[in-house]
């Protein structure tokens, strides 16, 4: 199993404007990968969707438990490593999963590649490399 964890911005991206991050999503919640998720990503990307593009509770909730049906969730750990404090909950969530990718759009995540045996790739990436690639983790 290759476990993947996407940061906000790609599940934003994937459920509002589609293209290159929803094919990555796909790719991810696809054999034989797996998905992990953390009650904090959860949190920010109901967030997200709620307030910046006026989804309705219902919709959110439905979008949520079609994506994360069967994700492992895990409880981020305490991690310092991002120039932007605030994704190094992503980062605790990648770790705790014992996550082989993190898939990102973000900059300050990208430069951290690789980060502690996880690779750390932007969506287009994800979707390029041979899901083999993954497993030597």
């Amino acid at each position: 199993m290759t476990v993947v964890v996407a940061d906000t911005s790609v599940y934003v991206s994937a459920l509002v404007f589609g293209g290159v991050p929803q094919a990555a999503l796909i790719k991810a919640l696809t054999a034989p990968f797996r998905v992990a998720v953390s009650h904090a990503l959860r949190a920010e990307l109901v967030e997200t969707l709620e307030r910046k593009f006026a989804w309705p509770s219902s919709r959110v909730a439905h979008a949520c438990a079609h994506l994360w049906g069967g994700a492992i969730w895990c409880e981020p750990v305490a991690v310092q490593a991002s120039r932007d404090p605030d994704d190094d909950h992503v980062l605790g969530c990648a770790i705790a999963a014992s996550a082989n990718v993190l898939v990102t759009g973000d900059k300050d995540l990208l430069s951290l590649h690789p980060f502690r045996g996880i690779a750390i790739v932007t969506p287009a990436a994800f979707l390029a490399m041979p899901w083999e690639a993954h497993l030597d983790h």
